[in-house]
């Protein structure tokens, strides 16, 4: 079989223009190897879904390597992978296409922010009950490719939950449609949560349809702080045993407490939520209080209002690291750590004392009722092997647990030298040979996903 003559960046530039027009088509000349973006010679706009079409119908006659983009904030998640020809950004892709309020349903191109369509929704008192981190940044569908999720699964459930329709573009440019527009869907195999979480290796979004939700009418919390950790460990069996329902519930370390609640820098936090009816949510949060107060736990905060609550777990959120704002000169390491829920505890332990014996500084916050935790490091690039030995402790532990450690940022020399996606799981085979039924020639995102897929 004859090899593949690869084009010219000339010759893709041509084509490409001829698809979308010289001002859709950027070309980089960037010095050196960044460590937190995607980075190929050439970045593509599409502005509608024709254009991703002919794009990647293109890219498969030619072998042309290609990584969809949203917002950039998840560009250093997963493998580096083989080399990129060109991104397709999806930021002109962007807008909303139908909202039924009746029927708590809404239609959106994948380049629309969280933010853009949490604030059309919310005019008529709705809500997508999703909150990854960064919203103003974050695209539809990169939270949904990238299966991107915040403390509120912890009531909400995640991506999975609420995508019921969409249209993707396969690597060849084959279009398809998955789902169907209603909330009440026919019984059979769900399509749409083949291409949740696969990181862009499948398929391209370009179309999204989300059942939605009113927003609640009242939302409080309580942020609970002790020096001793075993009496928040019993608050946290007490808060499992109960019937109480939060919307949140994150055990968080002391750094991070002390930011974000003005804690003693060195006491763990728990921040709990509830959204409901009012009578509802002061019904569990004095419920708390009270056994808090038979704990002799301290109440550092309690936070009353919609708004008021969503706006503390927006800045627990938003100390995550965006692959799209760090520096090259820093090294920063965040880790997504899996877990049974009355393990999260232990997690947090574990991990913090790794990083105290190796003088990193660690923020973590782990959920109480999901047994996703995140652990964030910032430090210099001489601290690198020391960094290396804290992710070989906090695997070790989580594999002595049964449990997971998924590196989700990561600068990408460090990338090539670590196992980003964990342990091989059995679904890994299954997962390999749809990707090569689907993309054989490797056009989409390649080396990228859990087993280089």
């Amino acid at each position: 079989m004859p090899e593949t003559v690869k084009l010219t960046t000339d010759e893709m530039k041509r084509d490409l223009v001829g698809m979308v027009g010289p001002e859709n088509v950027a070309i980089r000349n960037e010095e050196g190897e960044r460590q937190y973006r995607l980075h190929a010679p050439m970045v593509v706009f599409p502005s509608e879904e024709r254009e991703i079409e002919q794009i990647l119908s293109w890219a498969a006659s030619n072998h042309v390597r290609v990584a969809p983009q949203g917002g950039g904030t998840k560009d250093a998640y997963g493998h580096p992978g083989d080399e990129i020809d060109i991104i397709l950004s999806l930021k002109k892709m962007s807008g909303i296409i139908h909202h039924s309020a009746g029927d708590l349903t809404v239609t959106a191109l994948p380049g629309t922010t969280l933010r853009e369509l949490q604030q059309a929704l919310g005019v008529e008192g709705q809500f997508l009950p999703l909150d990854p981190a960064w919203e103003e940044q974050a695209t539809l569908g990169g939270i949904v490719a990238a299966g991107a999720s915040g403390p509120g699964r912890a009531m909400y459930g995640s991506a999975r939950d609420y995508l019921i329709a969409s249209r993707i573009c396969y690597p060849d440019g084959t279009l398809i449609r998955t789902g169907a527009k209603v909330v009440k869907n026919v019984a059979g195999y769900d399509m749409n949560k083949l291409f949740i979480g696969s990181m862009g290796t499948l398929g391209v979004f370009t179309e999204l349809t989300f059942k939605i939700r009113p927003i609640p009418p009242y939302a409080g919390a309580l942020a609970i702080g002790d020096p001793d950790p075993l009496k928040l460990r019993k608050l946290q069996e007490i808060l499992l045993d109960s019937q109480l329902e939060p919307s949140a519930a994150e055990w968080i370390n002391g750094r991070l407490g002390a930011r974000i609640f003005g804690s003693s820098a060195g006491d763990p936090v728990l921040l709990v939520s509830f959204e409901d009816v009012e009578r509802s949510v002061r019904f569990q949060l004095n419920w708390l209080q009270n056994a808090c107060n038979s704990l002799g736990v301290t109440v550092l905060e309690r936070i009353s209002g919609y708004k008021e609550t969503r706006a503390v777990l927006f800045g627990l959120r938003e100390h995550l690291p965006n692959s799209h704002d760090i520096p090259d000169d820093k090294l920063v390491i965040g880790v997504k750590l899996l877990s049974m829920i009355a393990e999260v505890p232990a997690v947090y332990e574990a991990v913090q004392q790794a990083a105290d014996e190796k003088g990193l500084p660690l923020d973590f916050h782990g959920g109480l009722y999901t047994g996703i935790s995140r652990a964030t490091v910032r430090a210099e690039w001489g601290q690198q092997q020391a960094v290396f030995e804290w992710l070989r402790t906090a695997e070790s532990f989580l594999g002595s647990l049964n449990g997971r450690s998924v590196i989700e940022i990561a600068p990408r020399k460090m990338r090539t030298k670590l196992n980003v996606w964990g342990a091989e799981a059995e679904d890994w085979k299954l997962m390999k040979g749809i990707k090569e039924k689907i993309d054989p020639k490797r056009i989409l995102n390649p080396g990228r996903f859990v087993g280089g897929i």
